[in-house]
């Protein structure tokens, strides 16, 4: 048996292991999902809740890779040209957008433990 809370109003379920997966209405009106294992995550995204996901992780993941591109940037801006030292800020700006797009949560802070690995070195 599964045994699960409706992500948004609370209310307990426990269901059988054959429904894993299943889609269906709670009482208050909102659509979720059994989960694969006991308080595991029901709720069921929708285009909004990936859109908000993509534009926070997203950004900031970005975020942290334009520091890490800035913090590189000042400590070896006599090895590299100008022009090719914001385009390698730039290009660590998106690889951090596209982890944090791609990776959610966990993209964002893999990029912020390259940063702090650095810093502790």
């Amino acid at each position: 048996m599964i045994d699960f809370r409706c992500w948004y109003c609370s209310k307990r379920y426990v269901v059988p292991e054959r429904r894993i997966g299943e889609r269906f209405d709670c009482a208050c009106k909102n659509l979720l999902r059994v989960p694969k294992r006991n308080d595991g995550n029901c709720r069921v995204k929708k285009a909004a809740d990936w859109l908000v996901e993509a534009v926070v992780y997203g950004g900031g993941g970005a975020f942290l890779g334009l520091g890490l591109g800035l913090l590189i940037l000042s400590h070896w801006r006599p090895l590299v040209g100008l022009l090719d030292g914001w385009v390698f800020v730039a290009g660590l700006a998106a690889v951090g957008f596209l982890a944090g797009l791609f990776g959610g949560e966990r993209g964002v802070n893999w990029v912020g433990r390259r940063i702090r690995d650095r810093e502790n070195r």
